[in-house]
């Protein structure tokens, strides 16, 4: 994982097409975050499976969970290559992190553009502003 030709479609094959779980949970507990913020394993673990399953919900074939899966090994790489990691805090790590693995969790394959337009229920529900935005974070909350 520490390299920049890491390999996210042999990792996809090798973890049954769960990356993120797997790989999710070896940078959280690479970085130590599951020890310093008293992160139950079966909590983490329950949490990036619904992630996974979150990324598969609308067959999406970008914003997929292999899509997941490379930027959060690719933000990895940045914080260790560029020794950000050593300017930021535990929780600002963390939360760097969780991001990477949730910024486009049940996307739909469409724009935000088009939820507004189109008068979506997402788009209603979040005034039509960064609607697909919200809802990556709002939804992956919920776990």
């Amino acid at each position: 994982m520490d390299e920049w030709s890491f390999d996210v479609f042999a990792l996809s094959e090798a973890a049954n097409s769960q990356p993120v779980k797997y790989l999710g949970y070896d940078l959280l507990n690479r970085y130590g975050m599951i020890h310093k913020f008293k992160v139950p394993p079966s909590t983490l673990e329950a949490f990036l499976n619904k992630i996974e399953e979150g990324y598969c919900r609308y067959g999406n074939p970008y914003h997929n969970n292999i899509h997941a899966a490379d930027v959060a090994q690719t933000v990895h790489y940045m914080l260790s290559q560029t020794g950000l990691m050593n300017w930021l805090t535990d929780l600002e790590i963390f939360a760097t992190l969780v991001a990477a693995l949730v910024h486009d969790f049940e996307h739909t394959g469409t724009t935000n553009n088009f939820h507004v337009m189109s008068g979506s229920e997402t788009a209603l529900l979040y005034n039509d502003r960064a609607v697909l935005e919200n809802h990556h974070i709002s939804a992956s909350f919920r776990y």
